[in-house]
């Protein structure tokens, strides 16, 4: 048996303080990669949300499997080798968990997986609060050929499995113009010994984080909901896959008041939003709101 002698640094919903934030500097808002060095002891995240998702998590995959899991056949090798370097990672640094042969159990929830029981990549979706997508480099671009996706907010996966990164983000307004010309660049000259980072947001009128499509109902501003997804990039040694990793967070966006100049300068990009980009996130009928309540 394995424990990790590390801690690291768990964000926390306590306080009201976001684990991301809402941009505070008032700048326009820009499409970018925003890619950033990734620490090794931050690649898989904890948090006080851990142990309600990892519930959720497990009553998804019962429920909804064959829509948030896709494996295509022929990546068996790629999925076991970032599977145990996650393992790895759990044991070193995540003192939560305990690694026993194929066995990893989190000490909170009292939840135990056995990778050998299922798909590995299935089997430590249940156990971390992250969902996994792999990417193979093929025909000269990127792939999606295995994810499981329990958390997708507004996107199916059954959409999105075999096709590459410019058919993904199709619907993504100023993708072309922005990121398509650098993309399989970027995602080229990921290292191994490199892993990135970047994050990304949504205001979503309820907390459920399993979205694969767009519900309005009706909510005040007040009363939406932050979302975020903290997304990491891990490239294997051949540089053939990468493993996508997205953390999803729902936090209640009335938090931002607590800091009336984060607020107001929040609202300054929001302000900034295109019309397409608006219609993107949903948020057409409500920006006039949004910018009011946060000034």
């Amino acid at each position: 048996m394995v424990r990790s002698q590390y801690r690291p640094p768990y964000l926390s919903h306590m306080n009201n303080q976001f684990a991301y934030p809402p941009t505070s500097d008032g700048k326009p808002f820009r499409l970018s990669m925003g890619l950033r060095e990734l620490d090794p002891a931050n690649w898989i995240e904890g948090g006080s949300d851990l142990v309600d998702q990892l519930t959720d998590r497990s009553k998804i995959l019962i429920e909804n499997r064959n829509q948030v899991v896709q494996i295509q056949p022929g990546h068996n090798v790629a999925i076991d080798y970032f599977v145990s370097k996650i393992v790895e990672n759990l044991a070193k640094f995540h003192p939560q968990y305990e690694v026993s042969d194929s066995k990893i159990t989190h000490l909170e929830s009292k939840i135990t997986v056995d990778l050998a029981e299922d798909n590995p990549l299935v089997q430590l979706s249940r156990i971390i609060a992250e969902d996994l997508c792999l990417l193979q480099f093929e025909n000269d671009a990127w792939q999606l050929v295995a994810a499981v996706v329990i958390f997708p907010s507004r996107w199916n996966l059954l959409e999105k499995i075999g096709k590459n990164l410019d058919q993904i983000h199709t619907p993504v307004p100023g993708y072309n113009q922005a990121l398509q010309p650098f993309m399989t660049d970027t995602f080229n000259k990921i290292k191994p010994d490199r892993p990135v980072w970047r994050k990304n947001w949504s205001l979503h009128e309820t907390s459920l984080l399993h979205e694969p499509v767009y519900k309005s109902s009706p909510a005040s501003v007040e009363n939406y909901w932050w979302r975020t997804e903290r997304q990491t990039l891990t490239a294997l040694e051949d540089g053939k896959y990468i493993l996508f990793t997205i953390r999803n967070r729902s936090e209640p966006f009335k938090w931002i008041k607590s800091d009336p100049v984060a607020a107001g300068q929040f609202a300054k990009t929001l302000a900034t939003l295109s019309p397409e980009m608006l219609q993107y996130k949903h948020l057409v009928e409500k920006r006039e709101e949004f910018i009011s309540y946060l000034n």
